[in-house]
């Protein structure tokens, strides 16, 4: 009986979770009309940061031979050394091909010229995607500082249902001197430029990626006290990107990032300081999650979000997973997808799934022999919140 009950459960856990509708809280995708600064296409899944720091640390290809070559060679050359010279085994490299494999493209025997013909000729759109994937909605990353970028709020040809923005400002941590004394007058002209972003963009969240000295600034810098003000004014949580060193390699260029130290004491602070803001976080290191999980228990201002870059693998997950759960029950926001190509939600998406339901099953389980039965319904209510409301009822998106 006991096993009828798990193969029941099972299957529809699994179902349910395949037919619930997501929204990606935290992406760095573009709708397609915004040319310039949408990928898709097997070029840009292979020119991702994460494969050019594997290849470049394994490959033995100097970084100056590597970024002199155009991108479709960089892509050739990525692919013969990490999926034909050797076996791909990381997480990234299985990404791209749980992506081909959902194609149904074999790579046996087939270099990356014939591979890229092929998953051209399945001639998808970004609509497609997110109908694969179940995505409902996803939050880009804008940058108001970068005018090229920030011009697609100028047009009005792209969905804004889908595609919901966010104001990244990390401009005024890394280079607040110079941008203060080259575009604004004082603090309160940096207020009315984000005012007037807001009104264009009509933003979910402000966000910011800090390392540990630029998070500090939150702390004693005026201008973020008035920032942060004003984000209290619009009722707009701030997004907390914490634990980032910028170029441990810097001959790496984009991929030479790395984790730096933080001080989640800090952030106790700024929730203290602050009660009436909202903080939407997440950690790169593994070394902060536990005590993040925790201050997110202390403080109703607080939401952690998902499994960040380094975070983003699968055995890490599903430890992180069941802790956060042990803690916090299922008030958390399990995921997101980070994505800078759309087909990445494919893989991203699909692996994660699997560990969400494995992890779910073994807590029903435990719950069902231990005398509380399990309504289908109330599994269904589970995953429409982990993977839809929790988050859209933190950041007051209707």
């Amino acid at each position: 009986m006991e096993k009828d009950y798990k193969k029941l459960i099972s299957k529809y856990l699994k179902d349910t979770i395949d037919s619930t509708s997501i929204f990606d809280c935290h992406t760095h995708l573009f709708p397609p009309e915004h040319k310039n600064y949408y990928l898709s296409g097997l070029e840009n899944i292979l020119n991702y940061h994460y494969l050019i720091a594997e290849l470049l640390t394994i490959a033995g290809t100097s970084t100056k031979e590597f970024y002199s070559l155009e991108h479709s060679k960089r892509a050739n050359l990525i692919w013969d050394e990490l999926f034909q010279k050797r076996t791909p085994m990381s997480e990234s490299c299985k990404g791209v091909i749980t992506t081909l494999n959902h194609f149904n493209i074999s790579i046996k025997n087939k270099n990356y010229y014939e591979i890229d013909k092929e998953l051209k000729s399945k001639n998808y759109s970004d609509k497609d995607i997110l109908n694969i994937c179940n995505i409902n909605s996803l939050v880009m990353t804008n940058n108001p500082f970068d005018d090229e970028e920030w011009s697609l709020f100028e047009r009005n040809d792209w969905d804004r249902n889908i595609y919901l923005s966010s104001m990244r400002l990390d401009n005024l941590l890394n280079d607040s001197d110079s941008l203060i004394k080259k575009k604004f007058e004082n603090n309160q002209s940096i207020i009315s430029f984000l005012e007037k972003c807001y009104n264009q963009s009509k933003p979910v969240y402000a966000a910011i990626s800090a390392s540990t000295n630029e998070f500090k600034q939150l702390l004693k810098n005026n201008l973020w006290k008035e920032i942060l003000t004003w984000l209290n004014n619009k009722k707009l949580p701030l997004s907390l990107m914490l634990g980032v060193k910028r170029a441990i390699n810097k001959d790496f260029g984009l991929a030479g990032d790395g984790i730096g130290d933080i001080d989640l004491k800090d952030l106790s602070k700024l929730c203290n300081s602050h009660p009436n803001n909202k903080f939407f976080v997440t950690c790169l290191s593994l070394n902060d999650q536990h005590e993040l999980t925790v201050l997110v228990r202390k403080h109703p201002n607080l939401k952690m979000f998902g499994f960040w870059w380094f975070m983003n693998q699968p055995s890490l997950i599903e430890q992180m997973l069941k802790m956060r759960i042990d803690m916090l029950g299922l008030s958390i926001i399990p995921q997101h997808s980070d994505a800078r190509v759309t087909d990445q939600l494919i893989y991203k998406w699909s692996k994660f799934k699997k560990i969400l339901h494995k992890v779910l099953l073994e807590y029903y389980v435990d719950l069902n022999e231990n005398n509380y039965e399990i309504d289908l319904e109330v599994i269904k209510n589970d995953i429409s919140n982990l993977l839809n409301n929790n988050a859209k009822n933190f950041l007051n998106i209707k």
